[in-house]
């Protein structure tokens, strides 16, 4: 094949690969969920766009922030929300923790990106294989201060009553751990709960699945019913 047309092919494919990523007007313009849900599917399918990674984003950013969301997750190496949520500078207020557990000292994190940063959405992200929610499930003693990790976790009423009714199952406690975080960020007040009741902010519970790269929203409603929670 001659050079040329090598030239040539190889222009049109990247001219094609370019029209398909939008301006970040049309990203920025886009439902916060949604775009969340999108950016997983880019992530998962491997035709990411990695928006806003650039030298000209940080100097744009760089008087001020105003992420679209606030992801809480687990500090797990496998979970890093602007990789599986496509995501680049500026965008996501991450706060990450073992489990995922939300303390006074996260909870004024995210009341700060709401109601500072303007965030519209607070996605709470559980993952597949939890290992703080695990050793909770497998018992025995932990150590040092990841006994307090267990315990908190052991105290979640959401745990409680899964335990109570099907025992120690590892899937729907990492599941009633997310819900549990959920209803902490409900009943917040002053800021967040208000907010979160007039529907001003979006409260999601979700879950990362380590084997797919797959992020689903939790259907807080059926979970909450087949478990008898609050």
């Amino acid at each position: 094949m001659k050079p040329f047309r090598i030239f040539t092919i190889g222009a049109i494919a990247l001219f094609l690969a370019a029209c398909q990523r939008p301006d970040h007007t049309t990203l920025d313009s886009q439902a916060p969920l949604q775009r969340l849900l999108d950016g997983n599917a880019r992530f998962v399918s491997g035709d990411l766009w990695h928006p806003h990674q650039t030298a000209a984003r940080v100097k744009e950013t760089a008087s001020g922030q105003h992420p679209f969301a606030v992801v809480i997750t687990c500090s797990d190496s496998r979970v890093s929300p602007e990789i599986l949520f496509d995501e680049g500078i500026g965008d996501l207020f991450t706060i990450r923790t073992a489990g995922n557990l939300l303390s006074d000292i996260e909870l004024g994190s995210v009341e700060y990106a709401v109601e500072h940063l303007g965030a519209k959405l607070i996605a709470v992200v559980g993952h597949t294989e939890c290992g703080a929610v695990k050793a909770f499930v497998e018992g025995g003693e932990a150590p040092g201060h990841i006994a307090d990790l267990v315990e908190t976790i052991a105290h979640e009423a959401e745990e409680q009553a899964v335990v109570a009714q099907i025992g120690k199952n590892l899937p729907a406690c990492i599941a009633a751990n997310v819900l549990h975080g959920v209803d902490q960020l409900r009943h917040d007040h002053p800021i967040l709960a208000d907010k979160i009741a007039s529907g001003e902010v979006q409260l999601a519970p979700m879950l990362y699945d380590l084997k797919t790269g797959k992020v689903k929203v939790l259907n807080e409603q059926e979970l909450r019913k087949e478990y008898h929670l609050r």
